[in-house]
């Protein structure tokens, strides 16, 4: 019973750390210190990470025989400490829905429409060729 108690603190330790290290992506990002995108792309397998260790600290922190529910940590910290996880997951998932939309996608709309890029780099290929 002790050692599952303490797998499951663990587990919800590395769950704040994910979480904590995904809100530094995400502060990086917010402060132009890296790009969107590529805060995008850090932040993703993080964030996943930290859902998964709170469910692994969930599932620990619980133990089920029949239609009984013995908690190993206690109740109200289990509730609370995962309503605190999830509540810092979906205000992360938020900043990168926001930043997605009015971020990441503009910057692909705002190249010339009526350019070619295969143009543009032929006729850049063929000026250095010339000189």
């Amino acid at each position: 019973m002790k050692a599952r108690k303490t797998l499951a603190l663990i587990c919800y330790t590395v769950c704040s750390a994910a979480c904590i290290a995904a809100g530094l992506v995400s502060y990086m990002a917010f402060a132009s210190r890296i790009t969107y995108t590529f805060g995008f792309l850090l932040f993703v397998p993080i964030w996943i990470g930290a859902f998964w260790f709170l469910s692994f600290f969930n599932a620990l922190s619980r133990e089920k025989k029949g239609k009984k529910v013995k908690y190993v940590v206690k109740k109200s910290l289990t509730k609370g400490l995962s309503m605190l996880a999830n509540v810092l997951s979906v205000l992360l998932l938020c900043f990168w829905v926001y930043a997605y939309i009015f971020k990441i996608m503009p910057a692909g709309g705002t190249a010339d429409k009526n350019s070619d890029p295969l143009k543009n780099a032929a006729a850049s290929i063929s000026i250095t060729e010339t000189i």
